[in-house]
């Protein structure tokens, strides 16, 4: 628990990102969790419970004054967050861990339960500070029966540290009362609130402290136990969150000069309002300076550009042959609604869509006009007419599944794609392969022709070595995955995964959707979202049938998951789904304008859409930025030069937010940049 160098490492699917079909809402803290009802006890026996702590708690006045800022004491204090929970089952615990994980920035976890909090677990033998934050899960950490896990003497502790070396405190969840101390709290109320949402709303105040969401947006509070509060007069303590004359969180200064935040709402990770408020939280309690950072991405790739798809029909017919194919005017549709699209949102930063191709089934003869209103034979010049309007990815030549290729045609499939590309005048890296159906990486079926079955996850040592070592001779740095395999899922986030068996080549997954790769039109979506999880389908989800607008409020949904908890990865889609079904409309682009429309109901700060080298080359950035955390990398602000200087035992490279680097730039008002560092040579690097 305490004192570990980095924070944890997971080897399954990350919180808040889960698998295709899973939902993520099921694990949402019921409204009778088992931390707020302690708190209702304790506030029955308030009066009781003070007279006991008379004369042995003193009050937060009674410590030792803040020290001059010239003097030396408090001076230095590491980027580097202590939890303070309960114990291991303690809900908050995980909602802080999943937080910080996503971020990149290094914790410890102190159990109240079994671990003394000692000024040795704060302060190091030199003097610095070991905590630039500290992050309760409660206020009170209650134990079982009603009393604090940590004593008077700890409290005490704690208060002292905090005002010594200026660091704040942030609270997940407090209710009113002015036991350990006063967050200037009053009761106004309290309950369970379900699936209907209780709006939320930010105060000026709030607006500043969480300056990434608008200053106008609803923040909805779902699945939550909820004390409503009003400040107390003559407090010295502002609401940041309100919803009406009731304030669910608020700022306030104790009578020693420290600074803390606390919300009075239950979160977990998988939560709307806990993906909107509680990196807020975090970034006030380190005044926006720490290792890793947060920002939004929205990255799309429709495969299987100038191959044919299977065609799904409203009645369930699946069509085969001829199937569906891409028209020149499919691709001019695509285009102009991309502009549209540009236009309508602002918060969309640099996007254009991605087109794996393949290029075996390109007419590469032709080279006729552009043909706004063509059909499926004009694709082919009408790609070379728009080729940089959009972004375009090697898929392979003849879209084979390579699970067994051998090296020759693994070679070819890469090479000539690569060659047919070329010829079109497709800009192209050449260092990224997209493999058919994510072949070749170590989960596919026994029987080749299975369609219906799922294929089985071997594991990435069971991937083609012919493909790996093609892919190597080839220059190529990166092969696509998926998310939906579990060994495809990169043991940090945003990573990539070098491969085990050719470490020279990184598999970085993309996120798979429920829009399917044969849906052509609205009604063709409805009617395959229904037979899969409607009532009675295959993984049944829904109690009754959805429309079209309902089935794609799911969809956007889960994407608007990713988006908000700041996943990099890239969302697949296929090229039936760029169709345009009537009046310019498509699939791909109903999804699209969804998922922004909903993003920016509630962000200020962009969404990026890097294109894939760059967004390859973030992986590297991310799994670099772990690995040292994992060394003993750390990073130690010295408050009177202002300051930041960082270390690491080995040669690497870590992401800081709120600190001057070279290629510091801003997301919002926050810089964030990199550091390359070099063994056992200290970098100082001013504030933001």
């Amino acid at each position: 628990m305490l004192g570990a160098p980095a924070p944890r490492r997971r080897s399954g699917p990350w919180p808040g990102t889960p698998e295709r079909g899973r939902d993520r809402r099921r694990g949402g803290a019921p409204a009778t969790a088992p931390r707020p009802a302690r708190l209702r006890w304790w506030r029955r026996a308030a009066g009781a419970l003070a007279l006991l702590c008379a004369g042995m708690l003193t009050a937060p006045t009674a410590v030792r004054a803040a020290p001059d800022p010239g003097d030396d004491e408090g001076r230095r204090v590491a980027l580097r967050a202590l939890v303070i929970s309960f114990d291991r089952h303690d809900w908050g615990e995980t909602t802080w861990r999943v937080t910080l994980d996503r971020l990149g920035a290094p914790y410890d976890v102190l159990h109240s339960s079994d671990t003394r909090l000692t000024e040795d677990v704060l302060v190091r033998p030199d003097g610095t500070g070991r905590y630039d934050a500290i992050l309760l899960t409660s206020a009170m950490q209650l134990a079982p029966g009603g009393a604090s896990a940590l004593d008077p003497a700890e409290w005490q502790t704690l208060w002292a540290y905090e005002r010594r070396y200026g660091v704040r405190q942030a609270t997940l969840y407090a209710s009113y009362g002015t036991w350990p101390e006063d967050y200037c709290l009053a009761g106004a109320g309290e309950g369970p609130v379900a699936d209907a949402p209780l709006d939320a709303t930010l105060t000026a105040r709030g607006a500043e402290i969480f300056d990434y969401l608008r200053p106008d947006a609803v923040v909805p509070i779902t699945r939550s136990y909820v004390y409503r509060n009003r400040i107390r007069p003559g407090c010295a303590a502002e609401p940041v969150l309100v919803a009406g004359p009731d304030v669910l969180a608020a700022v306030s200064t104790a009578p020693d000069g420290r600074e803390r935040i606390a919300l009075s709402v239950t979160t977990n990770q998988y939560l709307r309002h806990t993906q909107l408020l509680v990196y807020g939280l975090f970034r006030w309690a380190t005044r926006g300076v720490h290792l890793g950072a947060q920002r939004h991405y929205l990255n799309v790739d429709v495969d299987d550009w100038f191959n044919a798809a299977a065609h799904l029909h409203p009645d369930g017919r699946v069509e085969t042959t001829p199937g569906f194919r891409v028209s020149g005017h499919d691709m001019f549709n695509l285009r102009d609604r991309q502009d549209e699209l540009r236009r309508a949102h602002p918060t969309l930063a640099d996007f254009s869509i991605t087109l794996a191709y393949n290029g075996g089934y390109a007419h590469l003869q032709d080279g006729g006009p552009c043909a706004p209103d063509g059909g499926v034979d004009t694709l082919t010049a009408t790609s070379r007419c728009l080729a940089d309007e959009f972004r375009w990815l090697n898929h392979t030549y003849r879209h084979p599944k390579m699970n067994h290729t051998d090296y020759p045609t693994s070679r070819a499939e890469i090479a000539e794609n690569l060659r047919a590309g070329r010829e079109l005048g497709l800009e192209v890296p050449a260092d990224i392969v997209k493999t058919g159906e994510y072949s070749g990486l170590g989960v596919y079926h026994d029987d080749p022709d299975e369609t219906v079955k799922p294929p089985m996850d071997r594991g990435l040592r069971a991937s083609n070595p012919h493909l790996l070592a093609a892919a190597r001779d080839l220059g190529v740095r990166f092969l696509h995955g998926n998310m939906s395999f579990a060994s495809h899922q990169p043991p940090c986030f945003n990573c990539g995964i070098p491969h085990p068996l050719e470490p020279s080549v990184t598999v970085v997954p993309d996120w798979p959707t429920g829009i399917a790769y044969h849906t052509t039109t609205a009604a063709e979506q409805t009617y395959f979202a229904n037979w899969l999880h409607g009532p009675g389908g295959q993984v049944p989800r829904w109690p009754r049938p959805l429309s079209y607008a309902e089935i794609l409020e799911e969809e956007t949904s889960l994407a608007l998951d990713h988006i908000a908890t700041g996943s990099l990865y890239a969302h697949t889609f296929h090229i039936a789904n760029v169709r345009d079904y009537g009046g310019g409309r498509t699939l791909l682009t109903d999804w699209l304008d969804r998922v922004l429309t909903r993003y920016e109901e509630f962000y200020a700060v962009p969404v990026l859409s890097p294109d894939w080298p760059e967004l390859a080359e973030l992986t590297v950035d991310h799994n670099a930025h772990f690995e040292a955390l994992a060394e003993g990398a750390e990073a130690v602000l010295d408050r009177t030069t202002g300051e930041v200087t960082v270390t690491s035992p080995t040669d690497t490279l870590v992401i800081l937010s709120g600190v001057r680097t070279t290629d510091a730039a801003p997301y919002g008002r926050q810089l964030v940049g990199t550091l390359a560092l070099a063994a056992g040579t200290p970098r100082a690097l001013p504030l933001a």
